[in-house]
């Protein structure tokens, strides 16, 4: 038995440690709460920030954007490249116009050489020329209408 000390009065030592511990530990958790907030708000503050800055950017945008479309852009063409460009587009035209008429001409020199041909064939051959197929498949279908037609009447 110790002096002063009754025997019902036990410590608990290990109890004493973990308490003491739990508030160490607590503080610590209060202490890194609390630098993360500084720290989120910090970020906060810096990201408005941010935010203020590109609303001013593109309000800043949009009104140049404005400005700019609004200017009238004056352009003055020196009469010498305006008339050397109408030089070109008259020749160009002139060209393909002349163009154009050969092809016809050749177009209709073709045609006429292939009338000539024609008419050399039409000459030589005496009526229409059918090949025996086409002879064959002709006589047969004119023999059935034939028929058809003479049934038609007296069955009638």
């Amino acid at each position: 038995m110790g002096i002063g000390r009754g025997k019902s009065d036990k410590i608990d030592i290990d109890g004493l440690i973990g308490s003491v511990n739990n508030e160490n530990k607590a503080t610590q958790e209060v202490s890194s709460l609390s630098e993360k907030v500084a720290e989120l708000k910090q970020t906060t503050q810096a990201l408005n920030t941010a935010i203020d800055r590109a609303d001013s950017i593109i309000t800043g945008f949009n009104n140049s954007v404005k400005e700019l479309q609004s200017k009238k852009i004056g352009a003055q063409v020196h009469p010498q490249t305006l008339q050397s460009l109408n030089n070109i587009c008259t020749n160009f035209v002139v060209e393909v116009g002349r163009q154009l008429m050969a092809h016809r001409d050749k177009q209709l020199e073709l045609q006429k050489e292939h009338e000539k041909r024609i008419a050399r064939m039409l000459e030589s051959n005496d009526g229409i020329w059918l090949s025996n197929r086409w002879a064959t498949f002709t006589v047969i279908v004119i023999g059935i209408f034939c028929l058809a037609v003479i049934l038609w009447a007296v069955c009638k």
